[in-house]
């Protein structure tokens, strides 16, 4: 409680101060704290993460904590033995024009970090400040999960999965999302499925709250009607709700299909218009679900959906339960059209 009234103390100091030398971090970097807050991580983590951040930002753990106590009141709580920035001194008088002082420059992108990689700033010397050093400002996240899926439609299979996720936050609002899911299923001496699934797309989001992106996938499947199929699509992307707790996110783009049918490998390839929708709910610290829906239209018209609830179990360990739909309206004879898949993972975030 003390540290939670000390917090909210400072808090309302900056908010009364007219100024403070560091009253504000690059947006950028901003942008990656809120992000970590409404993932929910733990607290020690979020403190990794805002150190981090105090590496590369002028003023160090000093600014970082005074702006989370501005933007993040929350999680101030965390950072209450941190330095904050010392009152900006009174302004001097005016300069003669002789002496008139330099023009102040510009800060800096995140394209460069704005301090000097060869040392951290005073008071941010965290255990993460070396690798981030070594990444020159790349942000990185992602997941590996490894687990089961049962399978119903065209086959009534139980696999053994294992997905990789990597995310890598670019300068000046790009963001590259990567995926990667490989399924696995042997009977005795046999083995019946020996699948896999990449998926890469590229965003950059503006100010205003649209972007656009451009992405694709491949997906190898040997028990359905297309043995092989990918996409490649781009289009506009629209942040409609960014929240604390929940997200959604909308795009709307075109691209192309090509797929391989299975049996006698004819290749068909067809233009699509996609429609695509993201929505995330924290439903608290340590529970998360997310809905994934995809939809082409045109030729080879098909609709995926994902759904998955994560529960943090302890540290960066989690279990991930999930339900996969895909829908084909131009199905092969002799294939069902509708294939879900259900899987519980656990999962290693970092």
């Amino acid at each position: 409680m003390v540290s939670v009234f000390q917090s909210g103390l400072a808090g309302l100091a900056m908010v009364v101060s007219t100024s403070s030398a560091f009253a504000d971090i690059p947006p950028a970097y901003r942008n990656l704290l809120a992000e970590a807050d409404r993932r929910g991580i733990d607290e020690a983590m979020f403190v990794e993460t805002a150190d981090m951040v105090a590496v590369l930002v002028p003023g160090g753990r000093a600014a970082v904590h005074a702006d989370v106590i501005a933007h993040l009141p929350d999680r101030a709580g965390a950072l209450s033995d941190w330095p904050l920035p010392e009152p900006e001194p009174q302004p001097a008088p005016a300069a003669t024009p002789e002496t008139d002082a330099e023009p102040e420059h510009a800060h800096r992108s995140l394209g460069g970090a704005p301090v000097a990689l060869s040392g951290a700033p005073e008071g941010s010397g965290g255990w993460l400040a070396a690798p981030i050093r070594a990444l020159h400002g790349e942000l990185w996240s992602g997941h590996v999960r490894a687990g089961v899926q049962v399978e119903n439609g065209n086959s009534e299979l139980v696999d053994f999965s294992l997905a990789v996720e990597l995310d890598r936050q670019l300068p000046y609002g790009w963001r590259v999302d990567n995926q990667f899911e490989y399924f696995l299923t042997e009977n005795g001496d046999r083995t019946s499925r020996d699948n896999w699934l990449a998926e890469s797309r590229i965003s950059r989001a503006l100010d205003s709250g649209y972007g656009y992106y451009a992405g694709g996938s491949y997906e190898r499947d040997l028990v359905g009607a297309y043995e092989q199929s990918a996409f490649a699509t781009g289009g506009a992307v629209w942040h409609a709700i960014d929240g604390d707790r929940l997200g959604l996110e909308l795009r709307a783009g075109v691209g192309h299909r090509w797929r391989e049918r299975a049996g006698d490998g004819e290749t068909l390839g067809d233009w699509v218009a996609e429609a695509a929708s993201d929505l995330t709910f924290q439903f608290s610290d340590t529970s998360r679900f997310e809905s994934k829906t995809t939809v082409y239209g045109g030729g080879g018209s098909k609709i995926d959906q994902r759904f998955t609830l994560t529960n943090r179990l302890f540290g960066h360990w989690a279990v991930q339960t999930g339900l996969h739909i895909e829908h084909e309206f131009e199905t092969e004879p002799g294939f069902e059209p509708t294939d879900t898949r259900l899987d519980v993972s656990l999962l290693y975030g970092f």
